[in-house]
């Protein structure tokens, strides 16, 4: 069975990724390589979760932001 999830993560992300498309790309792949989106998997895993895919929609800077 595939599902779609919506979560909510809170993460603290170095000052440097200030830059919107930059933060974006970041988290997307700090994401993929935590939840090891993309890796080969075995034929038989189905008692497992795999994830297939991570997309970043949105995100809020909640503290710390510099100001412009």
């Amino acid at each position: 069975m595939k599902v779609k999830l919506t979560a909510e993560i809170t993460m603290d992300i170095p000052g440097e990724f200030q830059d919107d498309a930059m933060a974006v790309h970041a988290i997307t792949q700090e994401l993929e390589e935590r939840l090891d989106i993309g890796c080969e998997y075995e034929d038989d895993m189905s008692g497992e979760f795999i994830f297939n895919t991570a997309k970043v929609r949105s995100y809020f800077v909640t503290a710390g932001k510099i100001p412009e």
